[in-house]
């Protein structure tokens, strides 16, 4: 064998080793791939089941007797199971007490941690005994291999009422998809109220940085994890819905980014629908009562909460009078009391309904929620539009030939839809009215007069925001 016969040869075994090498080396990288993918999985469950766990043994141990242990600095007397749940009670301990109990059992360091990140709120920035905490937090060793904290400040600083403000500042690189998955990595899953409140805090960093918010929302919408965030009732498969607490954080700063003009109409019409979706935990905003997590939506952030209310109500407005009826006049006249509309309600007759659900896929997307939104009656052939005011229920009639019925509040919950709707006739009980109008010539200024004397004036909505 000549001499390029053998290095050809030498060079090709050469090739096959390194292929070899190559190979094994991406079975290696894909089998580490699913090593730290199980690893996580297990630590994700172990989360999630931690608290569960931690009731379980609270409710089958005397609290009372573990306390007393406690204050009495007994720390000996203490049983495995009650080490374990010390620091769930953290709230119940003095500061002290809970430094003597964990030199003794720094094993205790990590559960302390996370306990008070699950308890997390922003109530406690009036505890007398916070900044103690804090002093004992900051001594929590950095070398602990169970905290597995990858957070990007020190956790006597993420554990202060404005933690999640740091800890989005922090990330605030990320795009918000990332900020979840290091909120995860960190033994934050969307269960956890805290990752709702950095999740909020994200998003008002990017709004008031007038960027565009539509990417960060679009993730909400679509992603399991993400509607963990918005008020339908769960977040799907294998993710836990976040505490309403949470979800009223993030929705709050969502309507801020809208009413600032931040997001895409498109994405825009999409979160509408989902904020008023029929699973939602938050019930409906149009409702004449709201319920605790609107009103807490609404504290937080009224003027973005009474323009996100004047748009659905403008919405139904629109598709009422010009789609379902082509009755431009009435809705012109409807638009002016905006401001002091509280919630619509659509009852479309059956086969409006229906050839409108047919074509629905060409109307613009805040009408297809429009008429998603909207009820279909049993039977007839005349549909009806109800205006609720603070004091009187107004309801319109498709045909023009139908006179506008004004109703009590009281008297149309109970003695008109008592007995329920069917047909637009339902909605006619004339002995129960406070007054019909009809749309003779010239029924603008008599309409007017006739609200004015009920103590309805018409008022458009509000300026809207714009930085």
């Amino acid at each position: 064998m000549d001499l390029d016969a053998w290095l050809t040869k030498v060079q090709e075994r050469q090739r096959t080793a390194l292929a070899g090498l190559g190979t094994f080396q991406q079975q290696v990288e894909r089998g580490l791939q699913q090593l730290q993918s199980s690893l996580d999985e297990s630590q994700r469950r172990m989360d999630e089941r931690e608290p569960g766990r931690v009731q379980r043994m609270v409710a089958s141990l005397d609290v009372d007797g573990l306390l007393e242990k406690m204050n009495g600095r007994r720390y000996s007397e203490l049983s495995p199971r009650e080490r374990r749940v010390v620091p769930s009670f953290w709230r119940k301990v003095q500061p002290v007490r809970m430094a003597e109990f964990l030199e003794q059992f720094p094993d205790g360091w990590s559960r302390l941690v996370r306990q008070r990140l699950r308890d997390w709120c922003l109530a406690d920035a009036d505890s007398m005994h916070l900044r103690e905490w804090t002093g004992l937090t900051r001594r929590c060793p950095k070398d602990l291999p169970s905290l597995r904290w990858r957070l990007p400040v020190p956790i006597e600083l993420a554990l202060e009422p404005e933690g999640p403000r740091s800890v989005a500042a922090g990330w605030g690189a990320h795009p918000l998809r990332e900020v979840v998955s290091l909120l995860g990595q960190a033994g934050l899953r969307p269960s956890i109220g805290y990752a709702g409140h950095v999740v909020a805090e994200h998003l008002l960093r990017q709004c008031v940085a007038r960027e565009d918010v539509s990417e960060s929302l679009l993730f909400l919408v679509d992603s399991q994890e993400g509607r963990a965030w918005l008020p339908g009732v769960s977040g799907g498969g294998s993710v836990l819905g976040a505490p309403v607490e949470a979800r009223v954080a993030v929705v709050a700063t969502l309507l801020e980014c809208r009413a600032r003009g931040r997001v895409g109409k498109d994405v825009q019409a999409r979160v509408e629908e989902r904020l008023v979706a029929r699973d939602s935990v938050f019930g409906d905003p149009r409702l004449s009562t709201l319920t605790e997590a609107w009103s807490a939506v609404r504290k937080c952030s009224k003027q973005a909460f009474d323009a996100f209310l004047s748009a659905l109500i403008q919405q139904d407005l629109e598709f009422f009078f010009e789609k379902a009826m082509n009755e431009r006049d009435r809705h012109a006249f409807w638009l002016r009391y905006l401001g002091v509309i509280q919630s619509t309600t659509c009852w479309l007759a059956p086969d409006t309904y229906d050839a409108l659900q047919r074509s629905v896929r060409t109307l613009p997307l805040e009408q297809q929620a429009a008429f998603r939104r909207a009820r279909r009656l049993a039977k007839g052939d005349v549909s009806a539009f109800c205006l609720r005011f603070s004091e009187y229920s107004v309801v319109e009639f498709s045909d023009t030939g139908n006179a506008t019925y004004v109703y009590g509040h009281s008297v149309f919950s109970g003695r008109v839809l008592g007995g329920g709707v069917e047909s637009a006739n339902d909605l006619k009980v004339r002995r129960e009215a406070k007054d019909r109008l009809h749309h003779h010539s010239n029924w603008e200024p008599r309409f007017e007069q006739a609200l004015l004397e009920l103590g309805i004036e018409r008022k458009p909505p509000g300026p809207k925001r714009s930085s």
